[in-house]
Order: C-alpha cells, then structure tokens, then sequence
C-alpha cells in the first residue's frame, strides 16, 4: 500500500487541514470533545476506537495546541482533556459536516423522524435546524451557543456502544 504524502508543510490551506483533521478518528474524538466528554474512557466507548488509537490521536490534539490535557484526580492521577481556543475554532467545521449529513448522509427514513440530533440555542430556546444564524432571536452561532438533543434512535446507539 502507498504511504500518504505528508502534507504538514503544503501551503494550500485545505491540505494543511487535512493532514490533521483528515483521520476518521481525530473527527470522532473531537466530535466527543465538544458534547463535553472529556473523559478518556468515554471517548474509547462512545467512538468505539481501540484505546491505543484514542491515546494516539488525543496525544497528537495536546501536541497540535488542539487539546489540553488536565488532572482531575491526584489518587491515583488521572486526567480528562479539555479544548483549547484553538480547538473550540473547530466547531465551525464539525457543525457544517452534521449539516451536510443531515441533509444528503442518510437513506430515506434511516434516521426515523427528524434530526439525528436537534439543536437548541441556549440563549432563546429556538430550534435552530441547521441554521448558522438562530431563527429565533438572529444571534450568529459558535462554539458553547446550541445544546445538542439526541434522537432517540441515537440515544439507543449511543446506548449499546458503552453497554
């Protein structure tokens, strides 16, 4: 199999993302980074990546700036992983990829009714879609403004991964 061209010093900004961003995995964890699970453990479950992978790709996030890496326990230590500013700029990309997904990812009545996963603005309560501008007060959305409601077709998926 062909190594993939190592393209961390490309100049082309699109290149530049996909070298860090473009790993399934880095995708999924950061997925569960931004619906606050910050735990090692729950990241393994809720990605169902093998856990040499998870420390491999949270390794490569704290080195890139991505995440930070903070003790919660000292006895015995243990740490949970944080984004950073830098990684909190992501949500912008992650909320565009569940955008896209909802509207051209799935087969006709995969998905059961509605949304995957609704969103809420926090600040007014308005569903907003898959919009990037809330509906219902106008205010532009980013990182830390939606709460994020599961379907329960997702609840039960999510459900028997860390069963």
């Amino acid at each position: 199999m062909p190594r993939r061209a190592d393209l961390s010093d490309t100049l082309c900004p699109v290149g530049r993302s996909a070298e860090l961003l473009g790993d399934r995995a880095v995708l999924l964890i950061l997925r569960e980074l931004f619906f606050g699970r910050r735990r090692f453990d729950l990241i393994a479950a809720n990605t169902g990546l093998g856990p040499q992978l998870v420390s491999a790709r949270l390794k490569m996030l704290v080195a890139e700036g991505i995440a930070e890496r903070r003790a919660y326990s000292v006895r015995p230590v243990r740490h949970d992983y944080w984004l950073t500013d830098k990684g909190k700029a992501l949500f912008d990309v992650l909320y565009a990829m569940r955008n896209w997904a909802e509207r051209w990812a799935y087969v006709p009545g995969e998905t059961g009714e509605g949304r995957v996963i609704r969103y809420v603005h926090r600040a007014c309560g308005a569903d907003v879609g898959t919009a990037k501008v809330c509906p219902g007060c106008g205010a532009e959305l980013g990182y830390g403004d939606l709460k994020g409601e599961p379907s329960p077709a997702l609840k039960a998926e999510q459900l028997a991964r860390t069963a």
